[in-house]
């Protein structure tokens, strides 16, 4: 039970109405409403509400109009590969998260935890099942989510080879033999719910004409439809209190099982419900800035993804969206242009990622973002934001031939962003070949992770400083949602404390507040200052000074902690497991990456011990006692997966203030002087000295001087 100091936060930060129907949802699970309202039952495929099975002769099962007509499919850009990646699942590996490939046979057993080897219960009522004690339920929802139905109609596509439709519907008929309506754990989310739908939904139509597809295995797949629909309708309430994307999913689902099925009874309530929650949720869950309520790029794909599916469907329907809900989601595809790598597709691996891919329709990595932002940007402006690729096929599945007989010129959309920051706190610099991104929020819905302040750098491609990720949601000791806190960021940690308190999994209170302003230098060098509140409450004040010197890839940052504090102040940085030099006595932590040599150099005047930790141990046996060595020097990009990573950290102890002076560097630049008030820096036979103002002042750097010296020697 919770103390009555941590509830009044919670209802402080989250407000009086969030707190009421979180009671309330919560008595009504205790009571049973649910359990009433949407019963243990059996399915039924000869008479389903309103109908027969005689209205469903086979050409009607897709009279509506879906993306693509079934006897002219895409063909896919690597058609080797997904026939490749579609046996290896009729062999019984199933993909999970985009990534790792598990052994779970075919048709697998839809209630098997491969994270752990257990099995979950399948008997009860969904509303029963305790899922806070599955060890990472999202190991079991996985394969219901039907995503290698995408898979095995791009390899139907590819080669018209009849094995993948007749595995599609033997998956259907062994789906509603394990999972019978409203049992089991698979019932227990309306957005896995939703992602299922839309699977089926895809596959029907893509596997229309093929001879697998007999009016009994359609007219089944109809009835599982409608039920999922029952199951959506009847718990939606919840999912829209959430703020988030589990609101957005659920009236998709609606809005799609309404229009492409009118048939059912209530079919068209379901169409205009959807729809209007769609608009209604993306006008609060969207920021003026295009950023998202999640704080997360990930979730921001899945907002987008969805978004172009329903869009989509109501073009190619007569049942369009309004201008509105176009321009709010060309803002949300502005924003993730802004920080998306031209190169390679990456993004920031900033904010919670669950590792969803809402429309797998591309052989792109999952950390590519072109294939949803082509598409995106397509369904927006009429027209590709990249270059000819193999994220194309995304957009070709969903648009159809009007993408592949377009004009190919592409919108200059990238000097558009240089302008104006992020009024939500995503503060982005952009050098010669590299960029940086800087954190400082003003949240006005519940943070994900406690990492104000926490800077992402990119050169050349390389996610040099990075984020560490997610990994898991529901892990034994420590690895619950380990990576959300503050001290396995890129920023500074005072006191052994988060920014933030942690209350559960994915609460956070006494949510810390950041300010910036930007300004420019000299030959228009940019600076970004940022400061936020997270620890008044201990007595002390983070401020941090970005430089971006642009011609020479260079990034200073200064981190300046004042205040009435006394104890620990650490500095973290993490970098991608490259192979290194590590000099702890100079502060220093040269990185041999995969464009070139790149360097981080670190001073602080203060008495201080660094650390370099990598995958939990430490390479110079030092002892932890500013957070758990187990979690730190690593990073998830997948879903479930982690891998080693460098966590270099600075600490000191004593009293305020503390000055820490970083610099970012390709290996060409030479670190001539640093102390607290200047640095000199040189590359051939240029100079920099950069100038520092005293700690707490208003404007940290105060001029950076270039001028011409003599060549230095190596």
């Amino acid at each position: 039970m919770r103390s009555l100091p941590v509830a009044w936060k919670i209802v402080r930060d989250l407000g009086p109405k969030w707190v009421l129907q979180r009671l309330s949802f919560a008595a009504q699970m205790r009571s049973g409403i649910f359990r009433r309202r949407l019963p243990v039952g059996e399915w039924d495929f000869l008479v389903s509400e309103g109908r027969s099975s005689q209205e469903h002769p086979k050409t009607r099962a897709i009279k509506k109009r879906f993306f693509f007509n079934s006897d002219q499919l895409p063909t896919p850009r690597s058609q080797q590969l997904v026939c490749e990646q579609a046996d290896r699942v009729l062999s019984g590996e199933w993909p999970f998260f985009s990534k790792q490939w598990q052994r779970i046979g075919f048709p697998p057993d839809w209630h098997f935890n491969p994270l752990d080897g257990t099995r979950v219960p399948d008997r009860g009522h969904w509303s029963k099942i305790n899922i806070d004690k599955i060890h990472d339920v999202k190991f079991v929802w996985e394969p219901s989510r039907f995503s290698v139905a995408y898979l095995l109609a791009r390899a139907y596509a590819a080669s018209g080879d009849q094995r993948y439709p007749d595995a599609f519907w033997k998956l259907i008929a062994d789906w509603a033999d394990k999972n019978p309506p409203h049992r089991g754990v698979n019932w227990a989310s309306g957005q896995e719910v939703t992602l299922r739908v839309m699977a089926w939904c895809f596959a029907l139509h893509a596997f229309g004409n093929s001879s697998s597809s007999t009016l009994a295995r359609i007219s089944q797949l109809l009835g599982m439809i409608e039920i999922h629909g029952v199951r959506i309708a009847g718990f939606i309430s919840y999912a829209l209190s959430q703020s988030n994307n589990h609101g957005i999913a659920e009236a998709v689902g609606l809005f799609t099982i309404g229009i492409l099925f009118p048939e059912f009874g209530r079919a068209d309530e379901w169409k205009r419900l959807g729809k209007k929650l769609i608009e209604s949720q993306i006008r609060k869950q969207v920021y003026d800035d295009g950023s998202y309520i999640q704080h997360s790029f990930n979730y921001q794909r899945v907002l987008i993804d969805h978004l172009v599916w329903s869009f989509r469907l109501g073009e190619v329907n007569g049942e369009p969206f309004s201008k509105e809900g176009y321009a709010i989601l060309g803002s949300a595809l502005r924003f993730m242009l802004r920080f998306c790598d031209l190169n390679t597709g990456g993004m920031p691996n900033y904010g919670s990622n669950d590792g969803s891919l809402v429309l797998p329709l591309s052989s792109c990595d999952f950390l590519d973002y072109r294939p949803a932002l082509q598409a995106a940007h397509y369904l927006v402006h009429r027209g590709p934001c990249f270059q000819k690729g193999e994220w194309d096929e995304q957009t070709e599945w969903l648009i159809g031939t009007e993408f592949l007989h377009m004009d190919r010129k592409i919108r200059q959309w990238r000097t558009e962003f240089q302008k104006n920051q992020s009024h939500s706190g995503y503060l982005k610099l952009t050098a010669r070949e590299s960029s940086a991104m800087l954190r400082a929020a003003r949240y006005a819905a519940r943070p994900s992770q406690a990492d104000q302040l926490h800077l992402d750098l990119w050169w050349r491609g390389e996610n040099i400083a990075c984020d560490p990720g997610t990994y898991l949601y529901n892990a034994r000791p420590p690895w619950t949602n380990a990576l959300k806190g503050t001290a396995v960021h890129n920023t500074v940690t005072v006191g052994n404390h988060d920014q933030m308190t942690r209350v559960e999994r994915f609460l956070w209170v006494d949510w810390a507040q950041a300010e910036w302003r930007e300004y420019e230098l000299k030959d228009s060098l940019r600076v970004i200052e940022a400061w936020h509140d997270g620890y008044e409450r201990l007595g002390a004040m983070h401020r941090r000074s970005l430089l971006c010197i642009a011609g020479e890839d260079c990034w200073v940052v200064v981190d300046d902690v004042y205040g009435d504090f006394r104890g620990r102040v650490r500095l973290h940085w993490l970098f991608a497991n490259y192979p290194h030099k590590w000099m702890p006595d100079e502060l220093s932590l040269t990185l041999q990456t995969l464009s070139g040599v790149f360097q981080c150099c670190v001073h602080t005047a203060q008495p201080r011990a660094a650390t370099l930790i990598i995958g939990g141990h430490s390479t110079n046996n030092s002892s932890e006692s500013d957070c758990d060595s187990e979690i730190r020097g690593w990073r998830s990009v997948y879903y479930g997966q982690k891998e080693p990573a460098l966590s270099f950290a600075i600490e000191t102890a004593g009293s305020l203030p503390v000055r820490f002076v970083t610099v970012l560097a390709p290996s060409a630049i030479r670190l001539m002087k640093i102390d607290e008030n200047v640095l000199e820096l040189g590359l051939n036979r240029e100079k920099y000295r950069v100038s520092l103002r005293r700690v707490g002042s208003e404007q940290i750097f105060s001029e950076v001087r270039r001028s011409t010296a003599p060549a230095l020697v190596s």
